[in-house]
């Protein structure tokens, strides 16, 4: 279903030469924004994604030179890419000869899994699925019936799973499909980002945010429209209040703390990424937004450098 679902999921890290040397080097994702935070434009906003940077299937990071690493279960929360279940194996050589650490293991539903962690320690896996999107290969090492095909979803760790639930089934337009132990799954749609599952956790506190920690997952919207009526549902079905719109150049968006105090946000699928770039040229720039155009000079001399090579 067109406009829902996950529209990107953003963690805190902290170096972002080593973040994209293993996200692009390692994984094989692309580079599809390189761009600095809004409200902390002194550090990048690093940005994977499809070919055209889609919602749905976007990762993306805020960097903190200073960010410790966050107290949390090892792999309650994290981040899955869909891969072809054959592919399983190959990854665990590659990551294996890369020198990350990986142990196989399988989904509530049964499904081939490769628990993993990047260089902050944010929890991913690898999920072996037939979901098989048209993939771009950005990585000449890895070969195309291997290669991350999107994003398959994520996994939130909440104390008690019940409102959070119903918000996803009444507001942000998913459907609880299974349960398996601690775990309800939730499908908004088969494509990118259509998945989310929750955790039901037994620890008390949520961990205190930190690298290696989701800072926020954001719920796609339609337009502007569908972004109020969403936010009207929040107030008058829940009784909670969303932050006034904020324009983030790419999106116009609402935020809003979930059970536990989550950080979440609804963002629209306009404008997108391609209103400053081209399909082709897509992250091999930096780019501020139009609000921080007249302070590129001294924002310039903050930012660290950035190695990168982009191969085409």
């Amino acid at each position: 279903m067109t406009g829902r679902g996950l529209h990107h999921v953003t963690a805190i890290a902290t170096n972002a030469s080593c973040n994209l040397d293993f996200y692009t080097g390692v994984l094989g994702l692309r580079l599809v924004k390189w761009t600095v935070t809004h409200e902390d434009p002194g550090t990048y906003h690093l940005i994977y994604g499809d070919e055209e940077g889609s919602p749905g299937s976007r990762l993306s990071f805020f960097f903190w030179v200073s960010a410790v690493a966050s107290r949390r279960p090892s792999s309650s929360e994290h981040v899955s890419f869909a891969v072809a279940p054959e592919a399983i194996g190959w990854w665990e050589s590659r990551l294996a000869a890369c020198k990350v650490p990986c142990r196989q293991t399988r989904t509530s539903d049964g499904r081939p899994k490769l628990m993993l962690e990047d260089p902050d320690r944010t929890p991913l896996a690898l999920v072996g699925t037939e979901f098989s999107p048209r993939t771009t290969i950005w990585s000449p090492d890895i070969p195309e019936a291997f290669a991350v095909r999107a994003l398959h979803s994520v996994t939130l760790s909440l104390r008690g799973t019940e409102l959070m639930a119903r918000i996803l089934t009444q507001v942000l337009g998913f459907a609880e499909v299974a349960s398996a132990g601690e775990h309800l799954i939730f499908s908004a749609h088969g494509g990118p980002g259509g998945r989310l599952c929750l955790h039901r956790r037994r620890e008390r506190s949520r961990p205190r945010l930190g690298a290696g920690v989701i800072h926020h997952v954001a719920f796609r919207a339609r337009d502007e429209a569908d972004l109020a009526a969403m936010a009207g549902k929040l107030q008058d079905t829940f009784g909670i209040a969303a932050s006034p719109v904020k324009d983030r150049h790419y999106f116009r968006s609402i935020y809003f703390r979930g059970p536990d105090g989550i950080l979440i946000e609804i963002a629209t699928d306009d404008p997108g990424f391609l209103i400053d770039e081209t399909r082709e040229t897509l992250g091999t720039r930096l780019i501020f937004p139009p609000s921080l155009q007249d302070r590129q000079d001294e924002l310039l001399r903050i930012l660290p450098p950035l190695d990168r090579v982009f191969a085409r």
